[in-house]
């Protein structure tokens, strides 16, 4: 599959329906664009018959902490999929291809595997997005909530959730319901990009994280944000036409924002420029 062809099929693929849209794939698409061996379908497969193996072992449980507890060790403990603390950074944590043929990811690509797993598997589970860790919530309808980390295979109550989140930001980022709602498949997928973006920019890769911006673009319109964020690796990589449509673009729709100032002096500068 060329560059051109993944992208092709993430664009189709997200025309899908929220409900039918298969989050799993779209991750494999976003790789594909790497990966010029990738197949899509090799991957689904194996996705496929774990969330087999899983239903088969579920089918006598009732209990929801029980069923958790079952996921949990069929994917940690027997799968050995785990959160890789040595090399958080490396891109490939980011690509769900990788995570399969590794075992090791970052929380986002490792919430995504759970969930694509136990959906089919037929459980009720939904990813989350909660601010600097991602996580999974398994709620039937008949009970109550359990969140799972899958970063480190553990489960986590709403409480231990609020707790984690005041650590990692010392309690500048109040917990609050909306943080623990699910996210939708876009969103997702927005996130799973922006983590890409900023690992290539961190690394001076700007064609990459260009490539990465323009895919947010596709599956997130509404973030606004965005216009401003491939502005700037436009106008970094002298693509000034590019630079100047995203810039006017991202003042159109937000008139004033904090960053206006300086967002319209670069943009001043490629009006000169580009006339």
């Amino acid at each position: 599959m060329t560059p051109a062809e993944a992208r092709e099929g993430f664009t189709r693929l997200l025309q899908t329906p929220e409900a039918e849209l298969d989050l799993a794939e779209a991750a494999l698409l976003i790789a594909a664009e790497e990966y010029a061996d990738l197949r899509p379908a090799v991957y689904l497969n194996q996705i496929a018959r774990m969330g087999t193996e899983l239903k088969h072992r579920i089918r006598a449980e009732v209990e929801p902490r029980r069923v958790v507890e079952v996921a949990n060790a069929y994917l940690f403990e027997e799968l050995h999929f785990r959160g890789n603390r040595q090399e958080y950074y490396d891109p490939r944590n980011s690509f769900l291809n990788e995570v399969l043929d590794r075992r090791v990811g970052i929380p986002i690509t490792l919430a995504v595997l759970y969930v694509a797993v136990a959906e089919r598997a037929g459980l009720p589970v939904r990813g989350v997005g909660m601010p600097g860790h991602f996580l999974v919530k398994y709620a039937p309808a008949t009970s109550g909530e359990i969140f799972i980390d899958a970063f480190n295979g553990r489960t986590l109550t709403r409480e231990e959730c609020a707790k984690m989140l005041n650590e990692m930001y010392g309690g500048e980022v109040k917990m609050r319901p909306a943080l623990l709602e699910p996210s939708t498949k876009r969103q997702i997928l927005s996130r799973i990009l922006n983590n890409l973006k900023s690992l290539y920019l961190s690394r001076g890769d700007l064609p990459r994280a260009l490539s990465a911006s323009d895919r947010i673009m596709l599956a997130d319109p509404h973030l606004t944000s965005e216009w401003r964020d491939r502005g700037m690796i436009h106008f970094q990589m002298h693509h000034d036409a590019e630079a100047l449509t995203d810039f006017t673009r991202y003042l159109a729709v937000r008139p004033e924002p904090e960053d206006a100032p300086r967002v319209k002096q670069l943009r001043g500068q490629l009006i000169s420029r580009v006339n």
